[in-house]
């Protein structure tokens, strides 16, 4: 009788320890992601396709919804900069605002940057998903050359590699905004 009483016990502890878990979101879960991107360069007024670049956001250590890190981990010029964000607003970056990168030491301007759902349709496996897009500017860029603003715009990541080659090209893109004032590399 007793071993039945230790079996009931036991099976009624593990039970009760199966319960469901649910995992937390961090503050800025709207804007965090990976993101596969083309970066356009100004050149007399028009938008020219420049590269692919993968850039991550994610939240900042205060996990605030009013700060992300926006990271292309090294894979076009070099850009990890701690953003004015607003979760809430899907939106980063502030015009006229330098932030220092992480990387090079480099002052960078980054605005109008935003994240609209489901705004984009991934190339290779045609999934809808989320579009982001941002302007940058760099202080090391010479500014009597060609570029010296850069419009960035992607999609979130699907996982399905057939995503993961060559970003899109079929952008609507915005007009070429005024260049703003930065200050030389801060070093």
């Amino acid at each position: 009788m007793k071993k039945i009483f230790t079996m009931m016990a036991l099976v009624a502890a593990v039970l009760c320890s199966c319960s469901k878990y649910e995992v937390g979101k961090t503050a800025t879960d709207k804007l965090a992601g990976d993101w596969m991107c083309t970066v356009y360069y100004a050149d007399e007024g028009a938008w020219v396709p420049d590269a692919p670049a993968s850039y991550r956001t994610y939240n900042s250590a205060a996990n605030v919804p009013s700060e992300i890190w926006l990271d292309d981990q090294e894979s076009y010029w070099g850009t990890k900069v701690k953003l004015d964000a607003s979760n809430s607003a899907m939106t980063f970056g502030e015009r006229g605002k330098e932030y220092l990168d992480n990387y090079n030491g480099v002052a960078q301007i980054i605005w109008d940057g935003k994240v609209t759902m489901d705004a984009a349709v991934a190339p290779g496996s045609g999934t809808k998903c989320d579009k982001i897009e941002f302007f940058i500017a760099f202080s090391d860029d010479d500014p009597t050359a060609y570029a010296s603003v850069y419009y960035v715009v992607g999609y979130r990541a699907t996982g399905f590699p057939e995503d993961d080659s060559e970003p899109s090209l079929e952008w609507e893109l915005p007009a070429v905004p005024e260049i703003p004032a930065i200050t030389k590399p801060l070093e």
